[in-house]
This record gives C-alpha cells, structure tokens and sequence, in this order.
C-alpha cells in the first residue's frame, strides 16, 4: 500500500466516521501530513492510532486518534483543567481530537524536577470532577501487547494471573499521564513548559508506572535524581512497589515483542514469575526495608 493511499483512507475515516458527530466544516483541514517529513514522518501515536500535523483556518494544528469518544472527551477536559501544561484542544470529531501546534524548544537546564512537578499536578487531578476516562493503559494498551507476546513465548497462561496481581481495587484511582518523558516537554514561545504527547491520558492505580516511563528515556544520574525528588525521602509501599513492577515488565516485554528483539521479550516472560523489583529503573534509589 502506498504512502498515498494511506493518507487517503486517513482522510476518509476522518470525514467519513459515523459514530462521529459532523463538524460544520469537516475540520477544515488543508496540508495534512504525518509528523515530521515524508521519510522519517510518523503515520500513527504509540498506540497504533493515527497522528498527523495539519492547517485550520491559517493556524498549524495535531491531529490524533484518542482510544474512543469517550476517551478524547477525557483527554480534552484534563487539558482544559491545566491548560499551562497541555495544548489546547481545539475541537473533537468523534475519537478524533484537534489540538493546537506547540512550537518549542527544549526544555532548558535539568529536567528531572520539571517532570516531577508536572506528573504530580496530573496525579493531583481529581477524577470525579471529570468525565470517564474511556481508557486505561494497564488494560487496553499494555496487557494486549503482552498477550501477543506471551502467546508467541509460550507462557500466556500467566496473564490473567500477573494482570490481577498488578492493580489493586484498595488503591485511589487516579489521573495518569504515561509518556512525560523529557522528548514530549517543549518550552513554548509563550514561556509555558508543554507536554505535546497525551495520547495515552487515562487513569489507574499505578502512579509509580507513570514515573517509569518518565524515567525510561534517562541516563542513571538523571533516573536517581527523578527518584530523588519524586521520593523526598518518604520511599513507597512494598505491595505498590511489586505491583507497578509487574506492570513494567509487561511494558517492557510489550516494547521488545514490537520492536523484534524478541529474545529480549521471551527473558522478560520468562522472569515474570521471579524477582521484577530489581528491574525498575528507580530500583537502586529505593530503602527496601520500607513499609
């Protein structure tokens, strides 16, 4: 299939969608292309959706895929509600959301605590001031990846057992942002510090999972100093510690079977029934001794 006739049936679900309610103007949309150039362009976000860059009405716009309606209504009300932190949601056609074009520069200086202070704003978000997420990153991104690789590997009889291990109906549920890696902080012209990736916007029980991804981008210098201001000296429970661990290795195992390095994978699958803790990228920084 060419690069065409994808853009071309990108468009036609776009302005085709019948679940989706009809905008006057179908978006207006002129010049829409994926992120980036042609050859090294991104056609779909982490979660295999589509996500292209685009023009209304005179302005440079981010056009993506959210999980579902409900999903991309979830994502534009946790916008609104921190609107220094994300970009604007412009307008949401069904699953689709339009959000404006952040021009930036990296974020100048020592990231760590930037990113420490954005995640703990979201996770300080109460969810019952806003709508149903619609989508959870746990089930509906991460266990299915897994599957597919626990399948290949021989081993997914131990999902559903690592899948209830992993969130506890005893921990608050709350607002989770699952790629604030130092790649999606921009510094805007306007001197905001903006997250531009927010895709995978849910909520969950795991908010030390959102700070291994954060991490996983890092040097170790830099992970140690994440954990140390994320921690304060106050380390997290032992039980959440194990818990966010299987979650982790799912991601990781999940991240080696997509990307073909799938002995890699198969290790991961196959120490899921062993020690996870040690694997963490914040492990070196914990007191184990903690409650």
């Amino acid at each position: 299939m060419t690069f065409r006739s994808i853009m071309s049936r990108l468009v036609h679900r776009l302005r085709g969608n019948a679940d989706a309610p009809r905008s006057p103007n179908f978006f207006d949309l002129s010049d829409l292309h994926p992120i980036g150039n042609m050859r090294g362009g991104l056609i779909t976000n982490k979660a295999g959706r589509a996500v292209l860059r685009a023009r209304h009405r005179g302005r440079d716009v981010k056009l993506y895929e959210a999980h579902s309606p409900q999903h991309a209504r979830f994502i534009a009300a946790v916008s609104a509600a921190l609107p220094d932190l994300f970009p604007e949601v412009l307008e949401l056609r069904g699953a689709w959301v339009m959000a404006e074009w952040i021009e930036g520069r990296p974020p100048e200086g020592a990231i760590q605590e930037r990113q420490a202070e954005a995640l703990r704003r979201i996770h300080a978000l109460p969810p019952e001031d806003l709508p149903p997420a619609g989508f959870c990153y746990l089930r509906d991104f991460l266990l299915p990846r897994y599957l597919r690789a626990a399948a290949l590997a021989g081993e997914a009889s131990t999902l559903d057992a690592i899948a209830a291990q992993t969130e506890s109906a005893g921990d608050a549920r709350i607002v989770m942002h699952p790629d604030l890696s130092p790649d999606n902080l921009l510094r805007a012209a306007d001197g905001r510090l903006v997250c531009i990736d927010n895709e995978l916007l849910c909520t969950g029980r795991l908010p030390l999972l959102d700070l291994c991804n954060a991490m996983r981008p890092l040097g170790q210098d830099q992970r140690n100093r994440l954990a140390a201001t994320w921690f304060e000296g106050a380390p997290p429970a032992q039980d959440q510690i194990e818990r966010t661990a299987k979650a982790w290795m799912m991601r990781e195992a999940g991240s080696a079977f997509i990307t073909g390095r799938m002995s890699n994978c198969a290790k991961m699958i196959s120490a899921s029934k062993g020690e996870l803790v040690a694997k963490l990228p914040f492990a070196g920084t914990i007191d184990r001794t903690g409650p």
